[in-house]
């Protein structure tokens, strides 16, 4: 009974005393982790308090990224049009973020839970009513911008938005299953925009075509 005491014993204190020293860190990466994990908890609790504009700034950032590497990855521009990254970007926070956090918070109290046909029904809801809208006020946003008339504006709608729901449909009713099924109502923003930064590098180039 003495030597199970005395093992237990030895046994708690390596347990609490791991990583005390700077020669006892069997966990590198800890501190790595608690400031990722610190970075998730501040994260959440903006989306708490701030839904709206936390989700704005997400598209901000995620419509940003997606153009640098479109002018960079596939134009290979020699210098950045930052006008175009303005408007890009812009669009993410004032259409993208805020239309994205009215319509999947409505989308998920109209039709609430994750089996596999309210998800299915989700998804087509989303690529037939959602995409379409989505993509007429980005473009026209776009256009607007650039400093076209409402004719040069109905033009451009016309002319970008069956390509862009043609590449929606490719890529996100199979996003949109996994978003549906499996991620929290308000965390779709974040999970759309790390999606997105691939699409978008799409929807930034179709989108300044006509600029």
């Amino acid at each position: 009974t003495l030597s199970s005491s005395s093992a237990a014993s030895d046994v708690y204190k390596r347990q609490t005393s791991r990583g005390a020293g700077p020669g006892d860190s069997d966990e590198p990466s800890e501190p790595g982790l608690a400031a990722v994990g610190a970075l998730w908890a501040g994260y959440l609790a903006l989306l708490k308090s701030k839904p709206v504009v936390t989700k704005a700034l997400t598209s901000l950032l995620g419509f940003g990224l997606g153009d640098v590497l479109a002018q960079c990855c596939i134009e290979k521009k020699a210098s950045l049009d930052w006008p175009r990254l303005a408007r890009f970007s812009s669009a993410g926070l004032l259409i993208h973020g805020p239309m994205g956090h009215w319509f999947y918070g409505n989308l998920d109290s109209l039709i609430p839970g994750a089996s596999a046909r309210k998800v299915a029904i989700k998804v087509f809801v989303d690529q037939v009513v959602h995409a379409p809208i989505f993509g007429a006020c980005f473009f026209s946003y776009l256009a607007a911008l650039e400093g076209k008339g409402p004719v040069m504006v109905a033009k451009r709608v016309k002319h970008e938005l069956m390509t862009q729901l043609a590449g929606s449909w490719k890529v996100w009713p199979l996003a949109h299953a996994v978003n549906f099924a499996f991620v929290p109502t308000n965390q779709r923003i974040l999970y759309i925009n790390s999606i997105q930064i691939g699409y978008n590098m799409f929807l930034s180039t179709i989108g300044s075509r006509g600029a």
